[in-house]
């Protein structure tokens, strides 16, 4: 019977002890399947910076991709319940850390022989099966869904990008020397990011939002978030740097970066915060942090799924039901092209956020070695981006 339901939604929970793990599905009927997973916490933590190692920027020569390594988690923690996933449209998985620091989308569903882009290409690789949204607990989701449906805000987009970075002398005043040389120079070292003025001007046209629905440069302020009327657009787009506490020692919390005011003295209006996000009104369908490392960062104290969620549970505190966010340093290019397809087909075709998301990515796997080039096969490009919580939904959402 349970192989009769077919496209539906079902939720996965995945969680890991010492030597083994569980991994259980929550059908649409209210059923539960469990199954054991031959993977425990150092194996999984092993296996996920295999899969980091293939996806880290990388000068001057073409990126190894471990499909073993990806092969392997599916075959631990997904594979088991296969006939009974088998036709589902979205899987929504709580993944048990160290899982949160990938993306679900690029585990392999069966071996691949190797890693050239014609094998990249037609890999198996779980997106082609399922549309995934991710969730730092179950409990996460319950709380967004008891919130309410869809937004309800009057107008359809707002994007914020290319923010001026603070000076030197601004840095060292809030940066002191003596505790955190180190935090001014990874901090000054950032590269400007003028690129993302076309990324929003392109966001903004395909959602049909009026030329005042964008603040860019030295008008992407902290002030001018809290003077936006957040509240009243349905998706939010940050196209700027964003600081994890496992990159900068003296950082107490994730923070998104922003242009400090004309003649500030230091650099601290330069930091939004996640106490602060969790200040913001928001009645949003999706929040894009179209930035470098917004989804989780493998090692160091506070990082992972702790990072992940901190900032998540601050959005979703603020009013949004779902966040698409990045693993790591994203290509320009592919960040553009999956950010723009993934707001035309919610806004134009009426899709839901992960299938949205989805539709994107495969359209960039697709492509690559014939409209883009051969290397955007490698998941470095195209699954950069995680959709955390729910987004926009169906307008029936059988399931979960």
């Amino acid at each position: 019977r349970m192989l009769e339901q077919k496209n539906l939604n079902f939720d996965v929970t995945m969680l890991l002890g010492g030597t083994h793990g569980h991994v259980l599905a929550v059908l649409p009927d209210g059923q539960v399947l469990a199954a054991r997973a031959a993977l425990g916490d150092a194996e999984a933590e092993r296996l996920v910076a295999r899969v980091r190692a293939g996806l880290a920027p990388q000068a001057g020569g073409r990126r190894g991709f471990d499909t073993a390594a990806a092969q392997a988690l599916h075959a631990a923690l997904l594979a088991p319940l296969a006939a009974a996933l088998d036709g589902v449209e979205t899987l929504l998985i709580a993944p048990d850390a160290p899982l949160l620091a990938i993306p679900m989308g690029l585990l392999l569903t069966a071996p691949v022989a190797g890693d050239d882009d014609a094998s990249l290409r037609a890999a198996p690789w779980l997106v082609r099966r399922h549309a995934v949204v991710h969730v730092p607990s179950p409990q996460t989701l319950v709380t967004l869904r008891a919130g309410g449906g869809r937004s309800t805000a009057p107008l359809p987009y707002a994007g914020f990008g290319d923010p001026a970075l603070p000076r030197p002398p601004q840095l060292a005043r809030s940066f002191p020397a003596e505790r955190c040389r180190d935090d001014a120079r990874l901090v000054a070292a950032l590269a400007p990011l003028p690129q993302t003025r076309r990324e929003v001007e392109i966001a903004r046209e395909l959602t049909g939002a009026g030329r005042d629905a964008t603040r860019l440069g030295e008008r992407f302020t902290a002030a001018g978030l809290r003077e936006a009327g957040l509240e009243r657009y349905r998706v939010l787009h940050f196209a700027t740097h964003a600081l994890l506490p496992a990159e900068l020692s003296c950082l107490d919390e994730p923070a998104l970066m922003v242009s400090p005011p004309a003649g500030a003295p230091d650099a601290a209006a330069a930091f939004v915060p996640a106490s602060a996000v969790m200040d913001l009104r928001l009645d949003a369908d999706l929040v894009i942090l179209s930035a470098c490392n917004t989804g989780t960062r493998l090692g160091g104290e506070g990082s992972g799924g702790e990072a992940l969620s901190g900032l998540a549970r601050a959005f979703f505190f603020a009013g949004t039901r779902g966040l698409l966010v990045t693993h790591w340093s994203v290509d320009d290019s592919a960040a553009a092209l999956t950010v723009a397809d993934t707001l035309r087909r919610q806004a134009q075709e009426g899709a839901s956020t992960a299938a949205a998301l989805r539709g994107a990515q495969l359209l960039l796997l697709d492509a690559a070695g014939t409209q883009l080039p051969s290397g955007f096969a490698h998941p470095f490009y195209w699954s950069g981006f995680a959709l955390i919580g729910d987004g926009k939904r169906p307008s029936a959402a059988p399931g979960g």
